[in-house]
């Protein structure tokens, strides 16, 4: 399908959607003064290791288009290296065959979702919605969760990821996908998918070997992008992942996903230090140690998010450190 071609949407769909998101936010303070921390669990929901540390944080409630993935231009889509099927779905190109790449499908769908909300235009949330059934039909399911496969290795330094296998940035942005078209369509299977997807997050390295979450020994959680038998603790990725959890929790109200998302929070605060270089850039992972001025500039601008998420002034501190080790 050409871009460049536009199925204008009415102005009252998107309207109705953007008061849909206003009543999720008035809906979540009006919850947590009632209930705050003391919400039950679904009796089928999977129960999470307690053995983890977890700090206070704050919560806070953004509008859409305070949240992070929720601005792009809409030349990002002429800039892509992706090619696409004969359904206009992104694919991705494997050493001279093409392969559907999960997190390409996730970071689509998001980024069409983003279109539909500043454009009101439909043809952009048939597209987020079209990449989304994609990643629901190649899901390989375990103990009730869905798990995105990568069907093609991953040589990342040392570690060699063989298929299939499953990235927690992958089912963090995929969660984050099928909360925002929950938010905007209103379809409760999109709640379903996500309610799916988020317990990949309650089954640990420690106990399972289809894993993407894991406790250090020192009783931090962790959220492993290339989850290795030895974690590497890639920064970016945790962080993206979190995000999920953070939409996830606004729009459920689980009392579960508020624990990983505080638990993250936790971590990441503990470890911040370890990824940071004094003078020079940070550290993309910590096993490793490799350091990447792009990712270093996406610590920046995450550390940032983080602070408006949780409104602590640690993370806005740590970011304006890092600014001030690297910058170009």
């Amino acid at each position: 399908m050409n871009f460049s071609r536009r199925c204008r949407s009415s102005s009252g769909r998107i309207t109705m959607n953007k008061f849909r998101w206003q009543w999720v936010y008035l809906l979540f303070f009006a919850f947590v003064g009632f209930a705050g921390l003391s919400c039950d669990m679904s009796p089928t929901e999977p129960q999470v290791d307690p053995d983890f540390n977890i700090d206070y944080f704050g919560i806070n409630v953004l509008p859409f288009d305070q949240l992070p993935r929720t601005h792009y231009s809409e030349s990002i889509l002429d800039e892509l290296d992706y090619p696409m099927d004969e359904d206009s779905i992104y694919i991705f190109v494997y050493r001279g065959d093409t392969v559907l790449h999960p997190l390409v499908l996730d970071e689509m769908g998001i980024i069409f979702v983003a279109f539909y909300y500043s454009t009101g235009d439909e043809y952009y949330l048939q597209r987020a919605e079209a990449h989304a059934r994609k990643l629901e039909e190649m899901a390989d399911k375990y103990n009730g969760a869905l798990y995105f496969p990568y069907s093609f290795e991953v040589s990342f330094f040392s570690d060699l990821l063989s298929p299939p296998w499953y990235s927690g940035i992958t089912q963090g942005e995929a969660l984050l996908l099928f909360v925002r078209l929950y938010n905007f369509t209103g379809n409760k299977h999109y709640l379903e998918l996500a309610d799916r997807t988020f317990a990949s997050f309650l089954t640990f390295k420690e106990q399972s070997p289809v894993w993407i979450t894991t406790v250090d020994n020192l009783g931090y959680f962790w959220i492993e992008e290339y989850p290795a038998d030895e974690p590497s603790h890639v920064l970016n990725g945790f962080i993206t992942a979190s995000f999920g959890l953070y939409e996830y929790y606004l729009a459920t109200q689980n009392p579960t996903a508020r624990r990983l998302f505080l638990a993250s929070m936790t971590t990441i605060k503990h470890y911040l230090n370890d990824f940071r270089v004094p003078g020079d850039i940070s550290y993309y992972c910590l096993k490793f140690r490799n350091q990447e001025p792009k990712y270093h500039r996406m610590h920046i601008s995450q550390l940032l998010q983080l602070h408006r998420l949780t409104g602590d002034e640690f993370f806005e501190e740590m970011s304006q450190l890092f600014y001030e080790d690297y910058h170009e």
